[in-house]
């Protein structure tokens, strides 16, 4: 009696079976391997933000086959026969992140990456404010037999962390500074608080938000009112810009959550540039990310073509010319305002937000020659972060 090849193959398998692993039958492992997207390490904030991005299923051809995009563990499957059912089970049982895939192994000889979705709380994982270092377990069945087990080390970084840079080898490196755009959350429950406190404060002259429904100058005084409650607040710059890892093969970078940002009232350039077009988003202004090596900035739109960008350098926001440098507000200036329906501390204001703006602006036009083409330089929209499925953290 003839057999097939796949047949055949599947009967050797359960002829070796042997005890596994907790007395499980498993049998003797076809060529495969863990395989980490981001190296011995899992990053909460790039598992929550990219789930959006999966809406396809997974990848049916290449070596990715079997790949889903917010996958972050999985297997390097180098012979499985073809036809073959192969299942992948990933487990990191201590922060409760599952997954499972199923598929039929490709025909074409070559390795191949199987990836699954990972089953996740996004409150769990978003509570992870500390790295730690713990196990994840791989599992391969080939034709429902199990064909190994392996645990790896992983360090599962806080929610905060950013991946911005992984490499598999010094010419093989992927970009992950889109995920940045995760940091942007316009849908925190703060911004109302702060929209309202914005329009009331006395003498305002930007009585409603209207995105980019009217003018650029309408555009530039709504960005402008914002920018003159955090200096009424007294948002401070803070210089540190804490790198997460700087590891050859991996770069990755802390930012501050935005709840934390406006408790305490600190910002760095990343920190300051998240918030900020987080509350531009929320008001129909669409924002853009602005990287160089070891500085961030802030773009926005003024039209709602999304052609003609200007540039903010939020980390003037606290500096010398702020009116509200060395005293914030008082109650007699405040009854003032409310008075004369006029405050001479805006006029100040408004000019230190046109400095900030030429200084981002003189930024931009030095970094604009390198987007695209060196490590480090990323013009970023968060709309296009948005539409390929990048999604806000809730953090």
């Amino acid at each position: 009696m003839r057999y097939s090849k796949r047949r055949a193959w599947r009967n050797a398998l359960m002829l070796a079976a042997t005890l596994c692993l907790d007395g499980m039958a498993c049998a003797q492992s076809p060529k495969w391997e863990p395989f980490f997207r981001f190296p011995g390490t899992f990053f909460p904030a790039f598992a929550i933000s990219a789930a959006g991005r999966d809406a396809n299923g997974p990848t049916e051809s290449g070596p990715a086959y079997g790949y889903v995009h917010s996958g972050s563990l999985g297997i390097k499957l180098i012979d499985p026969p073809a036809g073959s059912k192969v299942k992948v089970q990933i487990e990191v049982p201590e922060i409760g992140v599952s997954g499972e895939l199923e598929t039929l192994a490709s025909s074409d000889g070559k390795p191949h990456f199987l990836m699954p979705r990972l089953s996740l709380s996004e409150a769990k994982l978003a509570r992870i404010t500390q790295p730690l270092t713990t196990d994840a377990v791989f599992r391969l069945y080939v034709d429902g037999v199990q064909a190994g087990e392996e645990r790896r080390p992983i360090r599962v970084r806080a929610s905060n962390d950013a991946p911005l840079r992984a490499c598999r080898a010094p010419t093989q490196c992927t970009d992950y500074s889109p995920y940045l755009a995760a940091f942007v959350n316009e849908n925190h429950p703060a911004i109302d608080g702060l929209l309202r406190s914005a329009l009331d404060i006395p003498a305002m002259p930007v009585k409603s938000w209207t995105g980019t429904q009217g003018s650029p100058d309408d555009v530039l005084r709504q960005v402008w009112a914002i920018w003159y409650l955090f200096q009424r607040n007294k948002v401070t710059y803070s210089s540190i810009t804490t790198v997460s890892d700087s590891r050859p093969e991996l770069v990755s970078q802390t930012v501050r959550p935005l709840s934390q940002t406006l408790r305490t009232a600190q910002a760095n350039c990343i920190d300051g540039t998240a918030v900020f077009a987080s509350v531009l988003r929320k008001i129909g202004i669409e924002p853009i990310i602005v990287l160089i090596p070891g500085h961030a900035f802030l773009g926005f739109y003024t039209d709602p073509q999304h052609k003609h960008p200007v540039f903010l350098e939020t980390t003037m926001l606290n500096n010398a010319n702020n009116p509200f440098h060395q005293q914030g507000p008082t109650k007699a200036g405040t009854a003032l305002a409310k008075m004369l329906h006029a405050d001479t501390h805006m006029n100040d204001s408004w000019a230190s937000f046109q400095q900030a703006l030429r200084v981002g602006q003189q930024n931009f036009e030095k970094a604009a020659p390198n987007f695209g083409k060196q490590s480090g330089f990323v013009f970023l929209p968060v709309l296009k972060a948005r539409e390929a499925g990048v999604q806000p953290l809730p953090l």
